[in-house]
Parts: C-alpha cells; structure tokens; sequence
C-alpha cells in the first residue's frame, strides 16, 4: 500500500517542514509515501472565498488517483484515537487497498466536492490547527500508527 498526501500549498515555515521531512522519511521505513502540493490560489484577488475553495479542490480532484481510499481531513470528521487510528490503517493494509489518499484543503476550507468523494472524512481533533501543523500531525499520527502496527516503542523515544 502507498500512502498520498495532498495539500494546498507550500509549507511556510522552515521548522515545519524539516518536521515534516523527519516523519516522511520515517513513515518510509515501510510504506512507500509522498505528498503531493496543490497550488493556493488565494493569491488571486479576483476570486471570491467560494471560487477560490472551487479551483482547489478541482485541482486536487485532478490529481488523486482513480484507485484506491480517499481521506479528507476536515473539522466535522472522525476522530480517532491512536490506537484506533492504527488498526483502521491495518485494515486497510490487510484489505489489499493500492493507496490511501489523505487530503488536507487550504485556508479557506476543502471543496464539498472532495470530501463527498471521500471514502472517510477524519477530523485531528477539536481544536483549530493552521494547515502547517496540521500536516505536521497527519504525518506525526501515520507515523504513530505504524509504530504501533510494528511493535515499535515510539512513545519512549525514537
């Protein structure tokens, strides 16, 4: 199974994205995994907040693949626990899936039109994270996951 992660735009900050890149290069251990950018549009004073979450989300719609899961992350989803986020990732290994698309939309929210074509729409939490973060902790819980999948004592170091 390989894992996609898509999302709006460049991340900003430069301890984010080491960040980042850690946990990539981590969760690559054993899942193949990249992530995909989508341009932001919203430098584009011209559209309207609609317009503008419209073309990303058309964009992105471009872009996933035709097989396999797609995942939105928005607020009104499903939280998990660790552990339960863990055994749904392993039953979607054990289910012979090709790939698991997460998508994570930009400022301005994720077009309707992707999460109804989600196949699970999975929130990180109450609270509100920027975008960066949220990439951070998408990939930091992916990781998480298989560490328990594996048997690896991740919560006492690395």
């Amino acid at each position: 199974m390989q894992i996609k992660v898509f999302w709006v735009g460049k991340t900003k900050h430069p301890s984010l994205r080491s960040l980042q890149e850690d946990y990539l290069g981590r969760i690559r251990r054993w899942l193949p995994c990249e992530t995909v950018e989508i341009r932001d549009l919203a430098g584009r004073r011209s559209l309207s907040p609609a317009e503008l979450v419209a073309g990303e989300g058309a964009a992105i719609a471009r872009r996933l693949p035709a097989a396999g899961r797609v995942i939105a992350l928005d607020e009104g989803g499903a939280e998990y626990s660790s552990g339960d986020f863990a055994r749904w990732l392993e039953s979607e290994q054990n289910s012979g899936i090709q790939s698991l698309s997460f998508v994570i939309g930009g400022p301005a929210g994720l077009d309707r039109v992707i999460t109804r074509r989600a196949d699970r729409v999975l929130s990180l939490g109450r609270m509100t994270w920027t975008h960066d973060m949220s990439r951070v902790l998408l990939l930091e819980q992916i990781y998480r996951a298989l560490c328990i999948l594996h048997n690896v004592p991740y919560h006492r170091g690395d």
